[in-house]
């Protein structure tokens, strides 16, 4: 028995060995370890003390409230901006589940819980692990503000953390040798290559995005080509296949910006600008000299554009999720005035040169809509913007919300707040769905197909406004996503557009998330683009006009280059 219990500590001890992590030399402990909490409200689960640390069980997960249960680390020493900062988790998942997630985040310990980097996921084992997570810092951290926190709300599970230890390093520290998490690794439903749902979708696209078109082709005089050979290849989708975009970037002559703009007008048929229209850019305290600047490059772009046959979403009117612009302002009569005067402002500035409007943006958003339900004397003010705005305008207005596509109260919310204003008389032509992925929650394409068959109840118009993904260096899941969610999207009658929220690393919210490098290069989700915009979902025909210069074919609606044999190519959009 003494030799079995020295063995048995002799394996342990060599088991904690390996999975210890080697602390990289130079940092300064910030706390963490003294510090340990946690917390669950009493509705998804319970917290409590373990012989080795702190414990969650979560029994009524919410993916939409990952912080409704959490741990939490003090960072006792103050942190500054850039600085690198490594946490070291050490836990485990217990029960039936074979492995645990948690949110790592670097943020205030209180409102209003301010990040100062972003989120990052942590898969835990059924092993005590030692996890490392790494941020840097966004801006300065005074000591004893703000923790590590795990947010593991998300999903059912127990959770045991015995401690998250802090340490801080300077800014000018190469982190590319630092420890990394251990993580599983990631897939979806019906992701397997003879998916069924993936055959009846290219179906329908064959059956329904196709249509018979025809053209009466006309020579260099104008009169019809009788009798001619005519090559005819589309060079445009009607389908608006897109991307969030900067306006200087049409204006500017530097490799990169024509880079930039040949890759719009090769692949994309609609974009929107990424932040030019949104209030933000509009605010009274700019000086002359920027508001002409501003209104010079969205000209500029705007006429780029149109003379490519390439439509604008207008992004965005309102933002219920108090912008930056206002978060200052505590006087609810300046931030209503300012509102609707940028509101007249930017309707007055665009008028036609956009086909619809998101007219609110993030109206559930996602810790609350406070600009209606946190500020006394704004509660209608939505509905004074879409009345405002309906007065200057005759274009469609959308609604436009993340994570719809996700179980809980935004997707719920969202269409329960659709459906007040419909009621109201608001009509909502549209549901602008940003999707916004992370590999942490990627749902079945048919639980996408079947989110949209519920908001048709309510919208006659749907589009995916945002799309990005981002994996942790798993680059073939990201690009296999990718293609089904487009596979999904372009099967479905209720969409009529997929905008991607940037396409360039050199210009992106999400640099991970891009399709093409900084240096150009194209990564796989790129190619996915490439592939199915550009070839598969591509139309090319050579056939004889007839006596009037008719020609008629089954293809995808566009725009299209038109050969005609003798004659100079001309870009032309044939009828359906």
């Amino acid at each position: 028995m003494k030799r079995l219990s020295f063995l048995t500590v002799l394996f342990f001890t060599t088991l904690c060995r390996l999975n210890a992590l080697e602390i990289p030399p130079g940092g300064a402990d910030v706390g963490g370890e003294a510090t340990l909490e946690a917390w669950a409200a009493k509705a998804v689960g319970k917290a409590e003390d373990t012989k080795l640390g702190r414990r969650i069980t979560i029994t009524r997960a919410d993916s939409g409230t990952a912080y409704s249960a959490q741990f939490t680390a003090l960072v006792t020493a103050g942190i500054a901006k850039n600085e690198r900062v490594l946490a070291i988790i050490k836990a485990r998942v217990v029960g039936s589940a074979a492995a645990g997630e948690v949110l790592a985040k670097l943020q205030l310990r209180t409102a209003p819980y301010t990040s100062f980097g972003d989120s990052v996921r942590v898969d835990i084992h059924r092993e005590w692990t030692e996890q490392p997570v790494n941020f840097v810092a966004s801006d300065d951290i005074p000591a004893h503000t703000a923790s590590v926190v795990l947010l593991c709300g998300q999903k059912e599970q127990t959770i045991e953390v015995e401690s998250i230890r802090v340490l801080k390093y300077p800014a000018t520290t190469d982190v590319s040798s630092f420890p990394r998490a251990k993580m599983a690794k990631r897939t979806y439903p019906g992701r397997e290559p003879d998916a069924p749902w993936r055959k009846a979708a290219l179906e329908r696209i064959e059956q329904h995005r196709k249509a018979d078109l025809s053209m009466t082709v006309t020579g260099d005089d104008g009169q019809p080509a009788a009798n001619t050979e005519v090559k005819l290849t589309l060079h445009r989708h009607a389908f608006e296949f897109g991307s969030a975009v900067v306006a200087k970037r049409f204006s500017s002559e530097t490799e990169d910006d024509r880079r930039y703009r040949e890759i719009i007008d090769r692949l994309f048929s609609i974009v929107v600008f990424e932040n030019d229209l949104k209030d933000g850019n509009w605010s009274p305290d700019l000086d002359e000299k920027r508001k002409a600047q501003r209104n010079a490059e969205l000209d500029r772009a705007f006429s780029w554009l149109a003379e490519r046959h390439i439509p604008v979403r207008g992004h965005y009117l309102m933002q219920v999720a108090t912008p930056f612009n206002l978060h200052d302002i505590k006087d609810s009569a300046v931030i209503r005035e300012r509102t609707l005067a940028s509101v007249k402002e930017r309707l007055e500035f665009v008028k036609d040169r956009v086909i619809e409007w998101d007219v609110i943006n993030h109206p559930i958003a996602w810790n609350g809509a406070d600009m209606l339900n946190k500020r006394p004397g704004l509660e209608q003010l939505d509905r004074d913007v879409f009345k405002l705005a309906r007065s200057l305008t005759s274009l469609p207005f959308c609604v436009n919300e993340d994570q719809v596509f996700r179980p809980g109260p935004q997707c719920d919310d969202t269409f329960t707040y659709i459906e007040a204003l419909n009621k109201a008389g608001l009509t909502v032509y549209g549901l602008g769905n940003q999707a916004h992925f992370d590999e942490s929650y990627l749902p079945s394409p048919e639980h996408l197909l079947g989110v949209t068959d519920r908001f048709a109840e309510v919208v006659p118009h749907q589009c995916i406004t945002e799309y990005d993904i981002v994996t942790t260096e798993d680059e073939e899941l990201a690009a296999d996503y990718t293609r089904d969610v487009l596979i999904a999207v372009f099967s479905h009658p209720a969409y009529s557009s997929f905008l991607l929220w940037g396409f360039w690393e050199g210009s992106h919210w999400k640099p991970e998330a891009a399709s093409w490098n900084k240096d150009w290069s194209i990564r796989k989700r790129g190619e996915v683009l490439e592939e199915w915009i550009g070839r598969r979902w591509h139309t090319e025909v050579t056939l004889k006009t007839n006596a009037k210069g008719r020609v008629k074919w089954r293809g995808f609606p566009g725009w299209y280059e038109v050969q005609a044999t003798g004659h100079k190519p001309v870009i032309a959009r044939p009828d359906w």
